[in-house]
């Protein structure tokens, strides 16, 4: 039974029972009345009878993210929260089921959203939402670097730094769960950013990634992002709670947003580790 708005895929006529009683300790889901209820089989058909017969226990979870591929990179002229839509210099490499990221004065303070593109006509392309700092990234761009990547990609590669620019890369993380109690995504890592044995750049400690100064960290950006509003460095013996959420969700999308900055005595070298990702069901 459906309408233009709603559907039932299983009802009931009975005479009683409850869709959730509980206790301290347990929980019931009961019906009582009904008749023929169970699975009954054939050589062609099967068929599942009963209201609880749709009731399912088993709670799935699935994590996807994506991350800033530099080579893609393309400036835009104008940005939309309520048409969902961005219009970009030139198409390039994106396509229908991109993610994308539309980052705004790119920098260590740049405003940042992302979407997974639901079509493109002309130079315009419209996503299925945007998630992160929604109310942050104007209509018009700023004036800086403002430029729309695609977000296919596993490194988080911040190019060639210097004491004078701080760099930056784009993730987004992606969770739909229909546990009860909601999840919990947690990062950490290998270790620190580091180059060969002795040389590595510090974690930032003070809320804020500084240009001149030898730090490294993350920012989150989204509804459902947890440490949100500053800086945040990764460790390697505690695991970070950086998204979460107390009820089921068909798709919650956050922004992670990697930045690095060294100073003039910082040693020259290729700077890398690797950092977890790690979703839980909340119980």
């Amino acid at each position: 039974m459906d309408s233009s708005n709603f559907q039932i895929n299983w009802d009931s006529v009975n005479s009683g029972g409850d869709d959730v009683s509980s206790s301290t300790n347990y929980r019931l889901r009961d019906t009582i009345g009904e008749q023929a209820t169970g699975f009954s089989t054939s050589t062609v058909f099967t068929m599942s009878a009963g209201y609880r017969v749709g009731d399912q226990d088993l709670s799935s979870l699935t994590f996807s993210l994506g991350t800033q591929e530099n080579a893609t990179k393309v400036s835009y002229s104008s940005f939309s929260s309520s048409t969902k839509s961005v219009v970009v210099s030139n198409i390039g490499s994106f396509a229908v089921g991109d993610l994308i990221a539309v980052v705004e004065n790119e920098g260590l303070s740049q405003q940042v959203v992302v979407g997974r593109i639901f079509a493109i006509n002309g130079l315009t392309i419209t996503v299925d939402q945007w998630d992160g700092a929604t109310s942050s990234v104007t209509a018009t761009p700023a004036g800086g670097d403002d430029s729309v990547y695609r977000l296919e990609g596993s490194i988080a590669n911040l190019s060639i730094l210097s004491p004078a620019l701080g760099k930056t890369s784009v993730t987004a993380l992606s969770v739909s769960s229909n546990a009860e109690n909601g999840y919990h995504v947690s990062v950490y890592d290998d270790g620190n950013l580091r180059y060969g044995a002795l040389a590595y750049i510090a974690n930032v400690s003070d809320g804020t990634v500084t240009i001149g100064s030898e730090e490294y960290g993350a920012q989150m950006f989204g509804i459902t992002a947890s440490s949100t509003g500053s800086d945040f460095g990764f460790s390697s013996s505690t695991a970070r709670v950086i998204q979460e959420n107390t009820v089921e969700t068909l798709l919650d999308r956050v922004v992670l947003v990697y930045k690095a900055a060294i100073s003039s005595a910082t040693a020259a070298g290729n700077y890398t580790h690797e950092v977890y990702y790690e979703v839980t069901a909340n119980y």
